[in-house]
């Protein structure tokens, strides 16, 4: 019966990380928000909400992931300027649990949670500031 039952758990498990792949990989994920705390100002703006900081046209309120079987990803945004600062390396990811950790921002690692990855960044001391960014992208069919 104990058999039985560690089979049944470990195919359970298998089949858990098979379905949290699939759900990444058959999705685009655009980004649905990011916040900046402390507030940030630009220019004569001071906000929390980074896509409206940075305004409705800018590469982050374009941003989409999308996510291969292979394990590899892409990201970018639509517009010239955005293209422009696109890098052409081979980017990657892994899962781990609910954690997906992308090659460059291994110690950032998105978390997926139903239809949305959450990934929050902290930035090094600017001006003896700590910022934290935390960026929301929601799952959209490809």
């Amino acid at each position: 019966m104990k058999k039985i039952l560690v089979i049944l758990a470990f195919c359970t498990v298998l089949g858990c990380k098979k379905d949290a792949d699939k759900t990444l990989t058959s999705k685009n994920w655009k980004i649905e928000s990011a916040t900046v705390t402390p507030a940030l100002t630009i220019g004569n703006k001071t906000n929390t909400n980074y896509i409206e900081l940075m305004g409705g046209g800018s590469c982050i309120a374009n941003m989409m992931i999308s996510f291969s079987a292979n394990g590899t990803f892409t990201s970018g945004s639509n517009g010239a300027l955005c293209d422009m600062i696109a890098t052409t390396d081979i980017k990657t990811w892994k899962r781990n649990g609910d954690q997906i950790i992308l090659s460059g921002s291994e110690n950032f690692p998105m978390i997926l949670k139903d239809n949305k990855l959450t990934q929050t960044i902290t930035t090094k001391p600017i001006g003896g500031i700590v910022y934290t960014y935390v960026y929301v992208y929601k799952a959209q069919s490809k």
